[in-house]
């Protein structure tokens, strides 16, 4: 319920509040050390506990956003939506982390930093909350929103989740191997079965951080932009006074397999910015896409219009 309302609220502070106070990492870690020992009785526990507890968060998180009707997302749930290996590496380094936790009493007050690391509630708090969407969804940023955006934010968080949940058991399983609680001879199996579900995780989590890689060059092209691609293209149509009338509202770029999607919010006086500035605007960005070697880019360009009264009320008796 914390991390729901914090990610719907858009409150960092009471989403990290609610990683805290996270049940999840235990029952994770406790199912690792049943597939170092080769505890059936414990591993099935741990199973259960934690299917348990993915039922009840997304379920809580789904109930709670029906009844708020949430119709449009903000910054803390579109950003738990788009994992890659960046994540699952980090989802590494808070296992051997918690693992080395569980087993040395003085390192046990640890266990909240590694919680708030990795993770594990607000990726199913989003997944909840996904689903109660459709397949149409509306982003809110500063000074507007963005319409018409597919809908991938149920798939994207929980495969965040999946991540984390095989990223913690395999690190895990071979931190407590190190540790010798269990043998490699024993539980070669678990560890072969669990290696395996990490490599096949792997695939879609590359093909993203090939997207993430891309979405970050674009965005230094933004960079760029701002600072002067207006400006270029309005001294190109000799008005040097073009600039001065235009801001850059906003800007995102967003890359799934290999394709982007760029939305630009731009604010000048109304029918300064016509068709043909547009189309150049356009071609611009389409040059820069090639540059990166993507397949394909939709550019969707608003304009606020921004009209000026002025009232001389001097001469009024």
């Amino acid at each position: 319920m914390i991390a729901s309302i914090g990610l719907i609220s858009n409150s960092t502070a009471v989403v990290i509040g609610a990683m805290i106070v996270a049940p999840l990492m235990d029952p994770i870690l406790s199912l690792a050390v049943g597939l170092a020992v080769s505890d059936g009785k414990l591993i099935r526990r741990s199973a259960v506990t934690i299917g348990f507890g993915v039922l009840a968060v997304i379920g809580t998180a789904a109930l709670i956003s029906l009844g708020l009707g949430i119709s449009h997302v903000q910054s803390e749930i579109t950003g738990r939506t788009s994992p890659n290996l960046i994540d699952l590496g980090i989802a590494i380094a808070a296992a051997v982390a918690g693992s080395f936790s569980m087993t040395r009493k003085q390192l046990s007050n640890s266990i909240a930093g590694v919680a708030i690391a990795v993770a594990l509630v607000p990726p199913l708090c989003v997944s909840g909350i996904g689903l109660t969407l459709g397949s149409e969804m509306v982003a809110v940023f500063g000074r507007g929103t963005v319409a018409g955006l597919t809908n991938q934010i149920a798939e994207g968080s929980f495969l965040l989740f999946l991540a984390n949940l095989i990223g913690i058991t395999v690190t895990g399983l071979v931190v407590f191997l190190l540790q010798r609680y269990g043998s490699f001879r024993s539980c070669w199996r678990n560890f072969l079965v669990w290696l395996g579900l990490l490599g096949l995780l792997s695939l879609p989590l590359s093909s993203a951080f090939h997207d993430f890689s891309v979405r970050q060059e674009m965005d230094a092209e933004f960079g760029r932009f701002k600072a002067g691609q207006l400006k270029r293209v309005a001294l190109a149509r000799g008005n040097q006074r073009f600039w001065s009338k235009v801001r850059l509202m906003y800007s995102s770029v967003s890359v799934v397999n290999n394709e982007a999607r760029l939305n630009i919010v731009l604010k000048a006086p109304e029918d300064i910015l016509d068709q043909s500035f547009m189309k150049d605007v356009n071609q611009q960005m389409l040059k820069r896409a090639k540059d990166f070697g993507l397949d394909d880019l939709d550019v969707n360009i608003s304009v606020i219009a921004n009209r000026v009264y002025k009232f001389d009320n001097q001469s009024m008796n």
